[in-house]
């Protein structure tokens, strides 16, 4: 891409081949719906794509839109695809969006690079999260905590999650002892609840400082919870560098990590502020009653507000 042709901002759509073409035309067809309000140059990355013929029902979906593209070569994860992004492209910022994402209101773009320009903010997502994989693992093995004080017992939020993930529901002491035989590895990769991260589906940074924060990270699946949830997340290095992200609700309110339950966003209410829906935000959609509870408490603990 030329510097003449080269806006300031690159939207970089992930491309995962096996999720097959459905997510891509779902994506495609909000991002052609909902005008971003920015200049910008969209870029498809390319991941998972085992020959390049393979890559051309996606490009003749596209065709009708002006973009660039950039094939990895090798599958990797999605923070490791990004990586591998910024250290390609010249933008001067990168708005990640994931292959499950959906545009869900006109001017996003717009309004994400606005809030990255207030004072202080290293990010601005379009959802984030306190969820904490390894306090619920305490929770789960019968330790106090904030988890035991949200939920209304360690079988229903059990039996919701599995519900939801569509497995069978474990006995109470299977369940027990597979939970203490994988919390060594949450311990690294998860912090304690509440846990600040800014979720990965949809957010705006800032080029050169995500490429310093992601190098040599992301290379499995655990690095890449680290590098989200961790100790040492993207959040967690940008709070401590006093820089902390923003997510940013459909009406452009921007809320720094302690105020983000307030929104009705990420699995709260009904989720009517979301600036970019997921496969995650469309689980809680489409939950009952309990297993919305569940994953209201699961996000945000005691601030939790289910829509019935």
């Amino acid at each position: 891409m030329s510097a003449a042709a080269r806006a300031r901002i690159a939207v970089v759509h992930l491309v995962w081949q096996p999720a097959g073409l459905g997510p891509f035309d779902a994506f495609l067809r909000s991002y052609e719906r909902h005008d971003s309000g920015c200049e910008h140059n969209l870029v498809l990355l390319f991941n998972g794509f085992d020959d390049r013929r393979s890559l051309e029902p996606f490009r003749e979906r596209a065709a009708n839109l002006r973009f660039g593209e950039l094939v990895l070569d090798e599958h990797c994860l999605d923070l490791a695809a990004y990586a591998r992004a910024a250290s390609v492209l010249e933008h001067e910022r990168l708005c990640f969006v994931n292959s499950y994402s959906e545009v869900a209101t006109p001017g996003w773009l717009a309004l994400l690079d606005a809030a990255l320009g207030q004072a202080g903010a290293g990010a601005a997502g379009a959802t984030g999260s306190w969820a904490s994989h390894l306090s619920y693992s305490l929770f789960q093995l019968g330790m106090p905590g904030s988890y035991a004080d949200a939920f209304d017992s360690r079988r229903a939020a059990r039996t919701a999650m599995h519900e939801l993930s569509q497995t069978p529901v474990p006995g109470a002491r299977r369940n027990w002892l597979y939970t203490l035989a994988t919390s060594p590895w949450r311990v690294r990769a998860s912090s304690p609840f509440p846990s600040p991260h800014l979720r990965t589906n949809g957010f705006l940074m800032d080029r050169v400082l995500f490429g310093e924060l992601c190098r040599g990270s992301a290379r499995s699946k655990r690095a890449t919870y680290a590098l989200e949830s961790g100790p040492a997340s993207i959040t967690a290095l940008l709070q401590a560098a006093g820089q902390p992200p923003v997510v940013i609700d459909r009406r452009g309110a921007a809320r720094f990590p302690a105020d983000w339950h307030e929104s009705d966003g990420f699995h709260q209410a009904d989720q009517q502020d979301l600036l970019i829906t997921d496969n995650q935000t469309r689980i809680y959609t489409g939950a009952t009653a309990a297993q919305r509870r569940v994953l209201s408490a699961m996000a945000w603990g005691a601030k939790a507000r289910p829509s019935p």
